[in-house]
């Protein structure tokens, strides 16, 4: 085996297959998945080899053994290929009914199916994962907003408190001003009853 086909193969490979990745089968167990781990990264590990891609390599190595370490999450990625291929089987029997579609590509174990079945838990998966940064986007704006507004809620009482200071601040010189204003026209009208 040669290390630069290895992490060329791997780097071609599809991120959403980890057991492509790892060339086990999809009933693989955790010991053969460790096996399998084991071999592929001693071979491209980055300090054993020299290729410039070798980190790149052995980062998803070690991200589809470790989806594929969790038992839920094996799982689940199980049951997203077997929906995949449940849509498409659906899918292409509807098509060979109507005559569109010859009757063997329905075999579920011709390469032709399980290339189709592949794309299409692709498609599913990546679906998913557009939904989910929607679903991210929407709730960091709605965030977003609800920051916005209380900081805009917070620069008013602000703006509040500042302008009742000023108020406060001038009131000497308010009052002061009327009490000037009180004392000339009591000095006129003192002036004017004198005359």
């Amino acid at each position: 085996m040669d290390a630069t086909a290895e992490i060329e193969r791997i780097l071609a490979h599809s991120v959403l297959d980890p057991f492509g990745i790892l060339q086990v089968s999809r009933t693989c167990t955790d010991d053969e998945v460790k096996a399998a781990y084991r071999t592929k990264s001693r071979f491209i590990h980055p300090d054993k080899t020299k290729h410039e891609d070798a980190r790149a390599a052995f980062e998803k190595l070690k991200k589809a053994e470790s989806e594929l370490m969790d038992p839920a999450k094996r799982e689940s990625i199980r049951k997203m290929m077997k929906e995949a291929q449940r849509e498409l089987l659906a899918e292409w029997q509807a098509q060979v009914s109507k005559g569109e579609r010859p009757a063997e590509d329905c075999n579920e174990s011709s390469s032709k199916f399980q290339d189709a079945a592949f794309a299409r838990y692709k498609k599913i998966m990546v679906d998913i994962e557009w939904r989910r940064r929607q679903r991210l986007k929407e709730k960091m704006a709605a965030e977003g907003a609800a920051a916005k507004k209380e900081e805009d809620a917070l620069d008013e009482k602000r703006r509040k408190r500042q302008a009742e200071k000023a108020w406060e601040d001038s009131r000497e010189d308010r009052v002061s001003s009327w009490r000037q204003f009180q004392a000339k026209k009591n000095s006129k009208s003192k002036r004017s009853k004198k005359s």
